[in-house]
């Protein structure tokens, strides 16, 4: 079991919030470039390939004209944590990378993760965020402030040395938005997901607008995300290259896990390689008879014990073989209150860590710990 998360705030144009993550947990500096290098020395066969680097000069190039925001506070984590830039973006890029090397063994990153609009008013946006295991000491919740971009805060569950919503988050017009991970060969020139889910909590205050912003833009292809806002709207997108994102809306609930629900994005679907993988389709099943149960009772306690609930071959709170130390794992559990700006997280396990609450309009003081 592990503690509690306590907050990170980052205050500031978006270079400077990449700076102060190194400054604000600088024990765990080198742990971040650690974590970064050894990833990209197991990607070093990919990295080295003539296609891979026009491929990863391009996505540079797009960033710094698309999103000026991302490409700065992405410099600021390299600068912060003394890595190249270059270093940084290869390895958000690296399941992109990998999906686009035949002859590399694709790793398969997890997530279970879903929306529900409640009968009160606004949604649960929920995700168990299952990654690698060195990323366990990394996990932390970011307050992400700039006073020039107007009053709009972020708060991000992500890993140090990763920018914005690495994993999830919501702002504080009360849009959330989570992902999950899906290998795909339709890949390209475009947003990656990670900059995109930062952007669309920066730039947008609703579902209705991030689905706008999301269907015109190109994206570099891969994963799905699931969003829901304080007017209890929800929708799930799936991410492609070449085919247009297929964006599905939903007045009960939306989920996804790790595999396309769409015929032609799943035709282009990386093949599963894992039991993670395989578990996809029971997961998914799972948590859309749960939903369906408890309909308009869903709540936050019912969410969190779906989150931490285990079943044989396909369970959605995972753990990792005794003794791995890279292996994926759930990280966190994370429900966002999309109607009260609140997020409760699970800094672990969902099935024996404790839960702490973050709420948005009350940061100012501590995060509360607490057991349900």
């Amino acid at each position: 079991m592990t503690e509690p998360l306590n907050l990170i705030r980052l205050v500031g144009p978006a270079l400077a919030r990449g700076q102060q993550q190194a400054l604000a947990r600088p024990a765990l500096v080198p742990r971040v470039r650690a974590a970064i290098l050894e990833r990209l020395a197991s990607l070093q066969a990919i990295l080295d390939l003539p296609h891979i680097k026009t491929y990863l000069t391009q996505q540079k190039e797009f960033l710094v004209v698309q999103d000026r925001p991302g490409f700065d506070e992405s410099l600021g984590l390299a600068t912060g944590f003394g890595l190249t830039h270059d270093e940084v973006l290869a390895y958000l890029h690296a399941n992109i990378l990998q999906d686009m090397s035949a002859s590399n063994p694709v790793e398969r990153d997890g997530c279970t993760s879903w929306a529900h609009i409640l009968k009160a008013g606004g949604a649960l946006v929920v995700k168990n965020r299952d990654y690698r295991g060195e990323h366990g000491a990394l996990q932390q919740v970011f307050l992400h402030c700039d006073p020039s971009a107007g009053a709009r805060t972020l708060l991000c569950v992500g890993s140090l040395g990763s920018p914005g919503a690495f994993s999830s988050g919501m702002n504080s017009a009360g849009l959330a938005v989570v992902d999950t991970q899906i290998g795909t060969r339709d890949h390209g020139v475009g947003w990656l997901r990670y900059f995109l889910m930062t952007a669309l909590l920066r730039e947008c205050a609703d579902v209705d607008a991030a689905l706008a912003f999301i269907a015109a833009v190109p994206h570099a292809g891969g994963g799905s995300l699931v969003l829901g806002d304080a007017c209890g709207t929800t929708a799930c997108v799936e991410l492609g290259h070449a085919q247009a994102p297929v964006i599905t809306r939903s007045m009960t609930s939306a989920a996804r896990t790790n595999h396309y629900l769409d015929p032609q994005m799943a035709a282009r679907m990386v093949s599963p390689c894992d039991d993670l993988s395989d578990s996809s389709p029971l997961r998914l099943a799972q948590v859309r008879s749960y939903l369906a149960q408890y309909g308009n009772t869903m709540d936050v306690a019912k969410a969190q014990a779906l989150m931490a609930s285990h079943q044989a071959g396909a369970s959605i709170c995972l753990h990792a073989d005794a003794g791995s130390q890279t292996q994926a794992r759930t990280l966190s559990s994370v429900v966002y209150e999309t109607a009260s700006q609140t997020l409760h997280i699970s800094n672990g396990n969902p099935c024996n860590s404790p839960w702490t609450r973050f709420a948005l309009p009350k940061l100012a003081a501590a995060a509360v710990k607490h057991t349900s």
